[in-house]
């Protein structure tokens, strides 16, 4: 036994020495590397996994973190929204993938409520994924979604790679018709739909014509990578401590460099952001106030709408009024052109002229046409 116990520890030390060794002949910018080395060490990792049964008026909206989401339609159509303001629609046979852990959420119709799925909100260890239903009435579509842990090459980031990946033909290619409903069924489903899920998003990546540039490691530039990743997800948790782990710096270091390189602290860059991005959405009007407020990264839409109003000097409400007026104002302004045709439009532009024509300046026009 303990002969037994000795080889397996022998072997785990070499395979940690080589993974070791295989990222840090990666981390070196001199030294050229492959595709294949890139997309090795790319892997999505853990087992929470679950199916939402969306019934009419169904929806759920989950909130932002450092995990990726996969989400596969299996059965109907359903629209996903992102935080950054994109929205897609997919029906059956249909999988997205958002790599950058932004809010974001998945309803059955326009107007359906999204319900925070609190499931997907922290990692889970199931064996076989539980089924979840949202809405009322029979089932209209069948989501398969999933919260999975990401590792990247060393030096590479997550905001060098596409925030929301619609998987096509290049990932379906590796997997037999169905693959993923009948991995879905049985024990040890969750650990297999990982896989699954990791091998579709190696070869999404591999077809992509930039994936050499979205996985190759970047040259030092934490508070240029910072900021890469607070304008890529602006509604994650992000703290001080976070952003330097992130950039693979101390917490008081980066502080101190971000301060200094941009004049203002880190969180007040990242609170920016995120107002910035509920106005952006306040302005396309299709979203509630509380479900901007969730998607900018807000537990409480009190909290959130007194730091939109310090922030701009407005409530979210007003504007969203104003933008909705200015909508109205636009789409009016056709309507009075008639009263501008013919001799009354001439008048007009006769009395302008008059109004604004500098004394003297027709007695110099006449001289110089002498």
């Amino acid at each position: 036994m303990a002969q037994i116990e000795a080889k397996g520890q022998s072997t785990n030390v070499i395979d940690r020495t080589g993974e070791a060794h295989r990222h840090s002949r990666m981390a070196e910018t001199n030294v050229a590397y492959s595709i294949s080395d890139l997309l090795s060490a790319l892997e999505l990792s853990g087992q929470s996994w679950c199916y939402c049964d969306l019934a009419e008026r169904g929806g759920y909206s989950i909130a932002p973190s450092d995990a990726a989401y996969f989400h596969a339609v299996l059965h109907g159509t359903v629209r996903i929204a992102s935080a950054s303001g994109e929205v897609i629609e997919c029906t059956a046979g249909d999988t997205v993938i958002l790599l950058s852990g932004e809010a974001h959420a998945l309803r059955l119709t326009a107007d359906s409520p999204a319900v925070s799925l609190d499931f997907l909100r922290s990692e889970q260890g199931v064996d076989i994924p539980p089924s979840f239903p949202l809405g009322q009435g029979g089932v209209q579509a069948r989501v398969l979604s999933g919260r999975l842990s990401i590792s990247l090459p060393s030096g590479a980031t997550r905001s060098s790679l596409p925030a929301l990946l619609r998987l096509t033909e290049a990932a379906y290619a590796v997997l037999q018709p169905g693959a993923l409903p009948l991995a879905g069924i049985g024990l040890g489903s969750a650990a297999l739909l990982t896989r699954l899920a990791s091998l579709m998003l190696t070869a999404q990546l591999r077809a992509h014509p930039a994936c050499r540039q979205m996985l190759a490691p970047e040259r030092a530039d934490p508070i240029g990578q910072a900021l890469r990743l607070i304008a890529g997800n602006p509604s994650a948790n992000w703290s001080v401590e976070r952003l330097a782990r992130s950039v693979g710096m101390g917490r008081s270091n980066f502080a101190a460099h971000f301060t200094a390189q941009m004049g203002r602290a880190p969180m007040e860059v990242v609170a920016e952001s995120r107002m910035e991005q509920a106005a952006q959405l306040l302005r396309k009007g299709s979203l509630k106030v509380a479900e901007i407020s969730e998607l900018s990264g807000y537990g409480s839409e009190a909290a959130f709408s007194r730091r939109f109003t310090r922030h701009f000097g407005i409530s979210p409400s007003q504007m969203r009024e104003k933008a909705r007026g200015q909508v109205q104002v636009v789409e009016t302004l056709p309507g009075w052109q008639p009263l501008l045709s013919g001799n009354r439009a001439k008048d007009t532009a006769t009395r302008l002229r008059r109004r604004t024509a500098k004394p003297g300046a027709t007695l110099g026009r006449g001289l110089f046409k002498q």
